[in-house]
């Protein structure tokens, strides 16, 4: 059975399990054909909507980001991470269902570029300030952790068990102060399930 066959049987499944009740009665004769057809066994069935998806990251933002919005929607199912370095690219490869990818891929895919380009606005200025090589990269690693905390913050991807009471420090006050005009992300959740019979 190929990838193909394996995500149509996995998008039907999908339809069944959380489909209104027309698409989901044509669903289920759909799921018992190919079932029949590809003599597919109640286990492999459980375990077919899950594949192997990959997400590129140029950045310790980019990283930063992708795991954020796995703890953001989906910290219950505790999805392990893999770091894969080829030949110069980064990835960060993750098993998941289709559904949770298409979730994950769409918002990872809104929040990159706007996290990037709101450092580029608000963070670089502050480290090209520095003169030398040295203080622009400890600069770099103290306003990237401010400005990452500030835009997730603004941007409504956290959780709220991921917000501390700890007092901040004067570095971080005046840090936060520099990153004042940082504006979060505006992101709207994907209302259809991506599931459609072919």
């Amino acid at each position: 059975m190929n990838d193909k066959v394996k995500e149509k049987i996995a998008k039907v499944y999908e339809l069944v399990k959380r489909g209104v009740a027309g698409e989901q009665q044509s669903a289920e004769k759909m799921l018992k054909k190919l079932l029949e057809k590809y003599n597919v066994s109640e286990d492999e069935l459980n375990s077919i909507d899950e594949k192997k998806y990959y997400f590129k990251y140029a950045s310790n933002l980019d990283e930063w980001l992708l795991i954020q919005l796995i703890e953001y929607f989906f910290k219950e199912k505790n999805y392990k991470l893999y770091r894969i370095k080829n030949s110069g690219v980064k990835e960060i490869a993750i098993q998941m269902p289709y559904l949770d990818w298409v979730t994950l891929d769409s918002a990872y895919g809104y929040f990159k570029p706007h996290l990037n380009q709101q450092w580029r606005k608000h963070g670089l200025p502050v480290v090209n300030r520095c003169r030398t090589t040295k203080t622009k990269n400890k600069r770099r690693i103290e306003m990237q952790d401010s400005f990452f905390k500030l835009y997730v913050v603004r941007s409504g991807i956290y959780r709220p068990e991921q917000i501390t009471s700890n007092p901040l420090t004067e570095e971080q006050i005046k840090q936060l102060t520099m990153l004042y005009g940082v504006e979060g992300g505006k992101y709207k959740q994907q209302v259809t399930t991506g599931l459609y019979l072919e």
